[in-house]
């Protein structure tokens, strides 16, 4: 199956979809698609691992919450996010280790302005021998 990412079409919003094969995969490949998504340019840079955890009650809220903090390190501290490393991933918590980049306004573009994640069609869930995961931007 392999992993992967896109857009989905949606009103007045953006969608984004994220496919791989674990549920860990899943939640490494997340934040950077969503960085794809938002900003363009060389992923390049002298990489710091920033430490996360969340707690929620499944495992859309756990998504939406680690993808709202790769929002905020760009919009708030100027930190472009590149990867991500899961410890711990229960139906209730997340723990892991973010990627990030200081952010160069000379090779990094904005693309999508995302202003927030939201709750709105998140999902995640089994599809064939991997996992899907989706969730509803509101640019």
């Amino acid at each position: 199956m392999g992993s992967g990412s896109g857009t989905l079409e949606h009103t007045a919003d953006l969608g984004l979809w994220v496919r791989a094969e674990s549920l860990e995969e899943l939640f490494a490949e997340a934040p950077a698609a969503l960085a794809e998504l938002m900003v363009s340019g060389p992923r390049d840079g002298r990489l710091e691992w920033l430490p996360v955890s969340f707690q929620g009650v499944d495992y859309p809220e756990l998504l939406v919450q680690l993808l709202s903090e790769v929002v905020y390190l760009w919009d708030a501290e100027g930190l472009l996010t590149v990867a991500a490393k899961v410890a711990e991933l229960t139906p209730g918590t997340l723990e892991a280790r973010l990627g990030v980049i200081p952010a160069d306004y000379q090779v990094h573009e904005p693309n999508e302005p995302i202003k927030a994640v939201t709750y709105h069609q998140a999902s995640v869930e089994p599809q064939g021998e991997g996992w899907k995961a989706q969730v509803i931007l509101d640019v």
